[in-house]
């Protein structure tokens, strides 16, 4: 009878400890890890859920381009496969994530808005001990577009092509691997050879090189920084590079919109090249569809795409006809430059919160290119036409991938300008 009981009494034990087994369900604790797709670009995520009794909680990780974040983690509820949570970041904003476990992938959605306004959305995809993703190093929301189409159909150089060094050495917001891969790649494919640059200019730096490629070098590692509008270059440096020049080679300097411009001055004085430090718009001259007067519009037939080498190319499929400047500032060069992008006597240079009072832009321009000694300099006073960018929930093209203007051939007529190509 007692041997009956006792075997009574651990089949109850064990149906009991399966009955809270099912009721508990699958064990997620631990760490997910994966992808945070946002309208601002790429983020990583990672997730680590642990037991509270028997509720959850978490913490979080999130790495985004311009740096690490660990939002307070709150409300976590799970029942069956569903978990919700929320999550506040320092800045107040508040994170609103759903998901749903599929075995070791979790996947999901999340809100986020300040106070009533909805600021963003997008998705996750996590793995149970996944790795985060890298993620792009930039700065605001804007990201190179992979979906861009960087093949050249004849290349100019088979092979020998000419050398390019770019310059990633002085905190630049554009790099061979970043916002400017496009742009890399789509002369990479022309048959030009780039080489990034890590180190400070100097005359060894520079020797054996035909082009110096300068986007948007800056005197800090962020932008958004106090310090990002110091000088982005030593005078040792800019002397080099001037005297590289003078001796036959040929700088493609670009310098956008504050705080770029106070960074790149430095540099551009030495070949008397004047920058507004600001930002540049045009009301009547700008891209309607983006609805944004800082998307300056230049076209042949109003006679701002000023007649040169490099508007002309080397035949009539390279003729270019229009482009547009997304959001930069103005230039103006010595008397023997040619101002091949210039500004309409509408256009203005303003500082939004700090001066926002405009000052007319007439007279100047965003695309300079001279003679220097035995080398050829061009200045452009706006970088994101040379790009193939997406930005916003709609991915909004801007660059050399928006459809309807030339932007990717000016790309090439300058790099074949300045190579001596185009005479």
């Amino acid at each position: 009878m007692i041997r009956n009981f006792a075997a009574i009494l651990f089949l109850l034990l064990a149906l009991t400890a399966s009955a809270l087994v099912l009721a508990q369900g699958p064990d997620y604790a631990g760490t997910w890890a994966g992808a945070m797709n946002r309208p601002a670009g790429l983020a990583a995520l990672e997730l680590t859920l642990t037991r509270a009794g028997e509720g959850w909680k978490a913490t979080m990780k999130m790495k985004v381009p311009n740096g690490d974040l660990t939002p307070t983690v709150a409300e976590v509820k799970i029942a069956g496969s569903d978990i919700s949570f929320t999550a506040t970041q320092a800045n107040g904003v508040l994170i609103k994530f759903k998901g749903k476990f599929e075995g070791d992938k979790l996947n999901g959605t999340f809100e986020s808005t300040r106070g009533e306004t909805k600021v963003g959305e997008g998705t996750i995809a996590l793995t149970r001990g996944g790795q985060l993703p890298a993620v792009q190093p930039a700065q605001g929301g804007q990201v190179a577009d992979p979906d861009f189409d960087a093949k050249v159909a004849h290349p100019t150089y088979t092979k020998d092509g000419p050398k390019v060094l770019f310059d990633e050495a002085h905190q630049n917001f554009h790099t061979t691997t970043g916002r400017y891969k496009p742009f890399a790649d789509l002369i990479t494919n022309d048959g030009y050879q780039i080489t990034p640059n890590k180190q400070k200019f100097s005359a060894a730096t520079l020797k054996g090189f035909d082009v110096l490629v300068i986007s948007n070098a800056l005197g800090a590692e962020r932008m958004s920084m106090p310090e990002a509008a110091n000088p982005a270059f030593t005078a040792e440096e800019c002397d080099a590079v001037r005297d590289w020049v003078k001796g036959g080679g040929n700088l493609l300097l670009i310098a956008d919109h504050a705080p770029m411009g106070s960074a790149n001055q430095i540099m551009a004085d030495r070949f008397g090249v004047n920058m507004s430090k600001m930002f540049t718009a045009d009301n009547e001259n700008y891209d309607k569809e983006s609805n944004s007067p800082s998307f300056i519009v230049y076209t042949r037939e109003s006679g701002r795409l000023a007649d040169h080498p490099i508007t002309r190319g080397r035949n009539e499929a390279e003729r270019i006809n229009k482009i547009i400047a997304f959001t930069g500032q103005s230039l103006k060069g010595p008397a023997d430059s040619v101002a091949f992008m210039k500004l309409a006597d509408s256009a203005v240079d303003l500082m939004p919160g700090e001066n926002p009072t405009p000052t007319s832009a007439a007279g100047r321009a965003q695309g300079i290119a001279m003679a220097f000694g035995k080398g050829r300099v061009v200045v452009l006073g706006e970088a994101a036409m040379l790009s193939a960018q997406v930005a916003g929930p709609n991915r909004m093209p801007f660059g050399m991938n928006r459809p309807g203007i030339d932007n990717r051939q000016m790309a090439l007529n300058i790099v074949h300008w300045l190579s001596g190509l185009l005479k």
